[in-house]
């Protein structure tokens, strides 16, 4: 068997009376007729209305009535649609009317033996006959023909006869039933429904049309499709390249959520030492927002593996979401080499108008993708996100990023060396942030099959947001051990500072910090007794200072020349 052919074994070639092989489009044969009025038995009556008015049709899993809809129906109907989007599925149910004589249906990434295409489909007689294509993704087939300018002959013509890529709707066979309905006063339709396996040498994408190059009238079908891969929970409803992406999503969102717990613990030390500024807060929403992301995503995949269908719009949500962590994230590390919260408490206008300017681009570019990805892109051509105009925008916007990123910490540590203990390790971390990614998608674009691209790159991305929030948190620790911290002016010191006219306090400035190197800026010994030692903390700054008597042989009390106390007046004894 050739490699992406269709492997079924009641397909015979097709032969006329005196044995003679003929073409299958050539074949037009109802195989059976049934009328309405004739029928024999109540289950044939019933199948009919099933599919006329005023029956019902079921509509992923819920049956809908085809007859006048009722303003709380209305407002049924809408909820389900919400929840139970058709596109993008598995699950696919539709129906396509055109002048073309060729049109694009659905594409789904097969495993070889345990794939399978299961179709249940409907149109009128005058449209005769029409055919279900199967093309996959070699270039001499899907590539050569989508998108162009060819004719319906020239599309169907890269076809290969002896893979069995013709469903021709109107033929019997095994498993495929074709049969003619003729409703009462109504024109008769084709209803054809079957399934098919699929052998090939590795995964494939396959690519579904549809065509009727002899119809004059163009093309009109309602559709049911169904494409699975193998029974398991975890790959049923999944193209190949959808593989382990719901695991992926689930170890990252308990990961996210272990790093969510240790960070509260970090931010209550932070607030009790009055050292909780606005970039922690920053990076604790990118958490939280990573987070509900993939609370969304997850609860998807888990409904799609399900039924095929999954909710389209907690998908949409759960990918919004994770695009505003990547964004708020991105901001706190451009705040961050610039040295805010950290060897200043504000940035100079221009700094500031550059940095909104460049989060507002960012911003709109992540919300004009979103909105071309549902509006206009074609599930034919495109195959995942980064494989679009829209996808290299938002690379290109990250390592303008990250030339930002490089210009903020050259000149702070130009001007604070002090913090290199800070700034080296955190420059080189997140360098590799900002710039993994794009390689990675570049590199999964030309080197990476296409049927393994979107699960790598799913899972690259996630590992790289796990390890940027680990590696700040891992930064950022409240211990007295970590020599990187990067904050030592207070929360109130800075509000201190914002509330005078000149933003100076004290060996302070709102638009430079002190030096400092981690380490208490006051000396202990001129504000306590030489008889008392201090146990500096590195995460404390002025006035608060540990006191505790040095252990002597001697009690203190006796070395007091007042001791014992005398009222108030009276001279010493």
């Amino acid at each position: 068997m050739l490699q992406g052919s269709l492997c079924f074994s009641d397909l015979l070639p097709y032969q006329n009376s005196n044995g003679r092989n003929r073409p299958e489009e050539a074949i037009y044969i109802p195989v059976k007729t049934i009328n309405l009025k004739r029928a024999q038995n109540q289950a044939e009556i019933w199948k009919l209305q099933n599919r006329q008015k005023g029956g019902q049709r079921e509509l992923h899993g819920k049956y809908l009535k085809n007859g006048d809809v009722g303003g709380s129906k209305w407002f049924s109907l809408c909820v389900l649609l919400f929840l139970l989007p058709v596109s993008q599925a598995k699950h696919i149910e539709g129906e396509i009317k055109t002048a073309e004589r060729w049109a694009f249906l659905a594409r789904f990434c097969f495993m070889s033996e345990v794939g399978t295409f299961h179709f249940d489909v409907e149109y009128p007689l005058d449209y005769a006959v029409e055919k279900l294509l199967l093309y996959y993704d070699e270039d001499s087939q899907w590539p050569a023909i989508y998108p162009s300018d060819k004719t319906c002959e020239q599309r169907e013509s890269v076809l290969k006869r002896e893979n069995h890529q013709f469903l021709n709707l109107t033929q019997n066979s095994m498993q495929f039933e074709c049969e003619v309905i003729r409703p009462p006063d109504e024109e008769g339709m084709y209803h054809c429904k079957g399934s098919r396996s699929f052998r090939s040498a590795r995964e494939r994408w396959w690519f579904i049309a549809v065509s009727n190059c002899d119809s004059t009238k163009g093309l009109q079908l309602k559709y049911t499709l169904k494409m699975t891969n193998g029974e398991d929970f975890w790959y049923r409803h999944f193209s190949a390249d959808e593989f382990y992406i719901l695991r992926t999503n689930l170890c990252a969102l308990v990961i996210q959520l272990g790093l969510l717990f240790l960070s509260l613990l970090a931010a209550v030390e932070l607030k009790n030492r009055q050292l909780f500024h606005t970039t922690y807060r920053l990076f604790m929403g990118s958490l939280v927002t990573q987070i509900i992301g993939l609370f969304f995503l997850n609860m998807h995949y888990f409904r799609y593996g399900d039924n095929g269908i999954g909710y389209e719009n907690s998908k949409l949500l759960g990918r919004i979401h994770i695009a505003c962590s990547t964004v708020i994230m991105t901001l706190m590390l451009l705040l961050m080499g610039k040295g805010f919260n950290i060897t200043r408490g504000r940035l100079r206008q221009m700094s500031a108008v550059r940095l909104t300017a460049f989060m507002c681009i960012f911003s709109i570019t992540y919300a004009t993708l979103f909105i071309i990805e549902q509006n206009m892109f074609d599930p034919g051509e495109v195959l995942y996100i980064y494989e679009s105009i829209a996808g290299y925008g938002l690379i290109c916007l990250r390592c303008i990023g990250w030339l930002m990123f490089l210009y903020a910490c050259f000149f702070t540590l130009k001007h604070y060396p002090e913090k290199a203990s800070f700034y080296y390790p955190f420059f080189v971390f997140y360098t590799l942030w900002f710039l993994s990614g794009p390689v990675v998608i570049i590199i999964s674009n030309h080197v990476i099959d296409k049927w393994v691209r979107e699960k790598v790159v799913n899972g690259v991305e996630h590992s790289i947001t796990i390890l940027g929030h680990s590696f700040f948190l891992f930064l950022t620790r409240p211990s007295a051990a970590n020599k990187n911290f990067p904050y030592h002016v207070r929360t109130t010191q800075i509000t201190a500072m914002e509330t005078t006219t000149s933003g100076v306090l004290g060996n302070n400035a709102l638009d430079a910090f002190s030096a400092h190197t981690y380490a208490p800026d006051i000396n202990p010994a001129a504000l306590v007794p030489k008889n008392y030692h201090t146990t500096p903390d590195i995460f404390l700054v002025s006035g608060a200072v540990e006191m505790r008597p040095l252990n002597s042989g001697r009690p203190i009390v006796k070395e007091d020349c007042s001791f014992p106390h005398h009222p108030p007046g009276a001279p010493p004894p």
